[in-house]
């Protein structure tokens, strides 16, 4: 380890005396007004998936009312910022005078950095001061990447943090790689998005309910055409096993109705519309709910949703939030097309907690496999840790950074 450290804290060294003999102009900073403590967030320019900073923010200020912040870094979204907020937004240093100069100017009592992106100077100028130093929501996926120098660099710096909040097992094994001393290297899980669960009506919940009570129900939730087709034939072959198995496409654009009814006759299903105000009876094999605004009634009835939009393109409403599904229960079955809300399926199938499938054949084979209760609750148990551990995360970032921070009071 020591033929390691010499390199590290050598580049790191030579980094910042160049650093130095080349200062960039910059501003001068001004702590907020207010007597509250200061803590500096660097935001990662170009993270590799973006943390939701206003909830973060929220979670300080639900702690300490009085908090100031200074964003480094990226720009801080809108909503980040919220009414009565002392803060403001300084340029991060380049150079170690002008790190100086900021902790100079406004006495923090901590640096916050959120996302794989370590600013050398200021992190270096705050753990020459003895402030601390929290790294938190870093895959270091680039940093990995990265060649001999500036990996080395990277490594120095990571000596110098106090605490690594990793995301998940790769960050923090990472974070180890690089240097972090395993005592100061915490796993605590991603920060997601923290979305409440869709509204229903009880009363009909209570009665489709027990209408189709003993029956296995899955859920095709805005799929595209192709989608509903692939999806009604994957049905098909469930109910060769499972005669008594309901499918409920909802979230339908209005003129693929036709054709769908049109390929649940050519399969011989039966199937019921919704909009006409009839229950499925027990001959019915496909229930067809047009509109998208009782969602959250189908995925409390469903154990299993496939997410339309991700896997086969077509003409179709906007693909749903993962974290609606899971929120309520449902075991999630999703294709590749996940652009629409990567950072939330990145989590979901990081954690085992989704079904990924490539095409239409692998659709059939996991609805099929989930027919099973056991596997199903399975699936929908992790997803539901995914989509509800959000809010725990956001307290342990904000509860190290305080606890930290009063240190130095």
């Amino acid at each position: 380890m020591a033929l390691l450290q010499a390199p590290a804290k050598l580049a790191l060294w030579l980094h910042l005396r160049r650093r130095a003999a080349v200062p960039v102009p910059g501003h001068a900073v001004a702590a907020p007004p207010g007597e509250g403590p200061l803590i500096l967030l660097h935001l990662a320019e170009q993270p590799d998936d973006p943390p939701p900073v206003a909830a973060l923010v929220r979670a300080l200020l639900h702690r300490r009312p009085n908090l100031r912040l200074i964003f480094t870094g990226a720009p801080p979204p809108a909503e980040a910022l919220p009414s009565g907020l002392r803060a403001s937004i300084a340029a991060c240093p380049q150079d170690p005078a002008g790190a100086r100069q900021m902790i100079d100017a406004t006495r923090p009592r901590a640096l916050l950095v959120l996302g794989d992106q370590m600013p050398p100077a200021l992190i270096s100028a705050m753990t020459d001061e003895g402030l601390p130093v929290i790294l938190a929501e870093a895959r270091l996926t680039r940093q990995q990447r990265r060649g001999p120098w500036r990996g080395a660099i990277d490594r120095g710096l990571m000596r110098r943090i106090d605490r690594v909040l990793a995301p998940d097992l790769t960050a923090a094994a990472a974070a180890r790689h690089m240097g972090a001393d395993p005592a100061k290297v915490e796993l605590i899980g991603p920060v997601t998005e923290t979305r409440p669960p869709l509204p229903v009506n009880e009363a009909e919940r209570r009665a489709l309910a027990q209408i189709l009570a003993g029956r296995h129900i899955w859920l095709a939730a805005a799929p595209t055409l192709p989608e509903a087709r692939a999806v009604l034939a994957a049905h098909q072959a469930t109910l060769q096993h499972n005669h008594r198995a309901l499918l409920i496409l909802a979230g339908l654009p209005p003129q693929t109705i036709p054709a769908i009814q049109a390929e649940v006759q050519a399969l011989g299903l039966a199937a019921v519309l919704r909009s006409e105000d009839d229950d499925p009876s027990a001959d019915d094999h496909v229930l067809i709910a047009e509109d998208s605004y009782e969602m959250g009634l189908w995925y409390r009835l469903a154990p299993v949703c496939f997410m339309g939009g991700t896997l086969l393109p077509g003409e179709a409403l906007p693909p749903r939030h993962p974290f609606e599904p899971a929120a309520l229960g449902s075991a999630i079955i999703h294709g590749p097309l996940t652009d629409a809300h990567g950072a939330e399926w990145g989590q979901l199938d990081g954690a085992s907690a989704a079904r990924l499938v490539l095409d239409s054949n692998g659709l059939a084979r996991a609805a099929a496999d989930l027919s099973a209760p056991d596997q199903a609750a399975l699936l929908a148990g992790n997803a539901w840790s995914v989509c509800t551990g959000g809010a725990a995360v956001l307290r342990r970032i904000a509860d190290t950074v305080l606890q930290m921070a009063e240190v130095q009071a």
